[in-house]
């Protein structure tokens, strides 16, 4: 995915705060609780005014215990109400959160398969995880008491102007210098972090390729190799944390500096009032309590710039996944899948992948309860043509149609919904026997799934082993052989009963024993069944009631296994190089 300009702050914020405001009543009582607690605030500077001013010099020890008292109840509810805004805004924000993350999953998985094929998945992952975490700091307390404090900026302002308006003049000759130190480290906290987060992402996908293909690493003792490629982008990812790191590390002592500035100059001149006697000590503390109140809105507003700008790269790659939108789509008509009682036919197909034509002009068709192989050399585009009949891609020109009915005005849940496809490749999730088998039918009861297995010549071994159906296969299945997958991912098409199976080269990664034992279940899958299947062996689609022989994304020949040897053509060459 390409990267884009920064977004801008508002949309972060109307993005994020879209899902809290279908929570008002959560809003409404966190911005109460911080309301009383600004106030609770303004309360105790007065107090220590009047302990200092009025208590001690009339030496009156029972107002002194009332005074503390007071003091002691304010304090306790500040503390109360802080709990409150604490506690409520972590569930106002982990309900937006899940929330933001549930959309953005469901956001990636709408998706094509050409965006799979130009996305890395760790940094998918990162954006699901990392991206996501950065922008719950937008929802927190700190951040939503900014908007508050920008009111008790503007009031207690005006009061310090009110009490002393030579020193709140003085003093308010640093907030210019706060906000140009705002605005100077800015960008440069922003890009560092942009960088930052895409070479995490890129960290992540290195991290995920390396544990998926940990098999192939070992066999080719090739570990030194992949940690010195995963050294250097971590160490990529080191140099721009410490770039980030740096422009923090200056950002945060200026605005303290700053801020110490502030307080120096109110001292300053507070002593030469105070020695005046036109100010008392009293005043003075509760002066200095008022400025900090000032200064506390614009050093949080400073003091989230990290955050803003974390959360603002952040949202800029979830916005990418956002704003993505997949090709192939469903037609403003779709109907559902008719059925399949005729043929599946293609008419003159042609298909371009990355400005690379694949397939010219494809024309054949699979005839209802018929049994259709497709054989072809390397790259011949057998295989896409199967990705052609589920519309992962569209065809870029000609007709595909199923009993007379377009593919491009078929729903695309109904199309996949009827189509089972047993691959070379077996994809198989992490959890039991039981969940891999009933993947496409979750409402299949054991006795469906013993059903299939018997089919698939699995239920033996199932019945065998200690935990039968609850079996748990392991990460990709690792924890069960190949043709054991194999014929779990047979017992999944048996259970799916879809009207048309593809078999795209199942039985390509076996020996020969394996697939002999394997093609029992495959004959029973193909039973009464239309059928599309794709083989490296010739020897297994002599039977087949149709073979269409591709070469360079063209049909040149198509009859039955004899009909083609007789022809002495592509066919015939294909099979006597296997018997060489």
């Amino acid at each position: 995915m390409k990267n884009e300009d920064a977004p801008s702050i508002g949309a972060m914020f109307k993005f994020v705060f879209g899902t809290v405001l279908k929570r008002r009543w959560l809003l409404v009582l966190n911005v109460l609780a911080l309301t009383i607690i600004t106030m609770l605030q303004f309360v105790l500077p007065q107090v220590e005014k009047y302990i200092i001013d009025k208590v001690i010099p009339e030496k009156n020890f029972s107002l002194l215990v009332w005074t503390i008292i007071i003091l002691l109840v304010t304090a306790a509810l500040l503390a109360i109400f802080n709990f409150l805004s604490t506690y409520y805004m972590t569930v106002m924000s982990q309900n937006s959160i899940t929330e933001l993350r549930n959309q953005l999953f469901g956001q990636i998985i709408r998706q094509d398969t050409a965006f799979f094929e130009s996305s890395k998945t760790g940094d998918l992952m990162t954006r699901l995880t990392s991206d996501i975490n950065n922008l719950q700091s937008l929802i927190s307390a700190n951040m939503l008491s900014v908007v508050g404090n920008m009111f008790t900026f503007v009031g207690v302002l005006g009061l310090i102007y009110y009490i002393n308006w030579q020193m709140a003049l003085a003093v308010s000759v640093t907030f210019p210098l706060m906000f140009l130190v705002y605005r100077i480290f800015r960008t440069r906290i922003r890009d560092a972090f942009q960088r930052a987060r895409t070479t995490q992402g890129l960290m992540s996908n290195q991290m995920q390729q390396t544990l998926t293909q940990i098999d192939l690493i070992k066999s080719y003792t090739s570990e030194n190799q992949e940690s010195t490629r995963f050294g250097k982008v971590a160490d990529a990812n080191r140099k721009n944390m410490i770039s980030a790191g740096f422009n923090q590390a200056v950002f945060n002592p200026s605005i303290d500096t700053i801020n110490y500035v502030g307080i120096a100059i109110i001292l300053f001149m507070g002593a030469i009032f105070i020695m005046r006697g036109d100010l008392t000590v009293g005043a003075l503390v509760a002066y200095i309590s008022y400025v900090a109140m000032v200064q506390a809105p614009i050093q949080s507003l400073s003091r989230l710039l990290n955050q803003v700008q974390q959360a603002n790269v952040s949202f800029g790659r979830i916005q990418q996944i956002t704003k993505a939108e997949p090709v192939v789509i469903d037609a403003k008509d779709a109907v559902e899948f008719p059925g399949l009682h005729q043929t599946v036919n293609l008419q003159d197909v042609t298909f371009s992948y990355h400005d690379s034509q694949i397939l010219h002009g494809v024309t054949f068709d699979i005839p209802a309860g018929k049994t259709t192989a497709l054989v072809g050399r390397s790259g011949s585009g057998k295989t896409t043509i199967t990705r052609m009949l589920t519309r992962l891609y569209d065809i870029d020109s000609g007709e595909i149609d199923y009993d007379g009915i377009s593919i491009s005005n078929i729903a695309l849940h109904s199309l996949r919904a009827n189509v089972a496809i047993v691959s070379q490749e077996v994809y198989m999730i992490d959890g039991t026997i039981r969940d891999n088998v009933r993947y496409g039918r979750l409402n299949a009861s054991d006795d469906d799934i013993w059903e299939v297995l018997k089919l698939a010549d699995l239920d033996s071994f199932v019945h065998s082993i200690p935990d039968g159906l609850d079996t748990e296969v392991g990460e990709r299945g690792m924890r069960l052989s190949g043709g054991q997958k194999q014929r779990v991912a047979i017992a999944r098409a048996l259970l799916k009963d879809a009207p048309l199976i593809i078999l795209d080269e199942a039985t390509a990664s076996l020996d020969n024993e394996s697939e002999k034992a394997i093609q029992h279940a495959l004959d029973n899958l193909l039973t009464n069944r239309t059928s599309l299947v794709i083989a490296h062996r010739l020897s297994t689609v002599q039977n087949a009631d149709q073979i269409v022989v591709l070469q360079d994304g063209k049909v040149v020949e198509r009859g039955t296994h004899q009909s083609l040897l007789d022809a002495k053509g592509a066919y015939a060459q294909l099979y006597n190089a296997q018997f060489e």
